[in-house]
């Protein structure tokens, strides 16, 4: 929405925080899902495997990240990106695309 809406730094801010808002709900639901992961493990098998699911979920996040700052390097080499430049339509086009769209 916020591709189609924003003119101003004031009204992304805004937008910004209402979607960060619902987005911490998610997230909070997530990192207390996972005790529940660990006590289901432990009822589905036997054992408790509660180290390694607990550390298998930051490690994907940090996966998760790096793979999405390739895919940005990635998007900003096809908008044909280049740093300390004048900007064109197209490039501007895609990086507001980058920005608001695809994260």
């Amino acid at each position: 929405m916020t591709f189609f809406v924003v003119d101003s730094s004031f009204a992304f801010v805004a937008f910004a925080a209402l979607v960060f808002m619902g987005n911490s709900f998610i997230n909070t639901l997530n990192s207390a899902l996972i005790s529940d992961t660990v006590e289901y493990g432990e009822w589905k098998t036997g054992i408790r495997a509660e180290g390694l699911i607990c550390s298998s979920y930051p490690f994907w996040g940090e996966i998760l990240q790096a793979v999405a700052g390739f895919i940005s390097i990635i998007v900003l080499a096809l908008v044909e990106y280049v740093p300390n430049a004048e900007l064109s339509e197209n490039t501007l086009f895609g990086i507001r695309n980058l920005i608001y769209i695809y994260s």
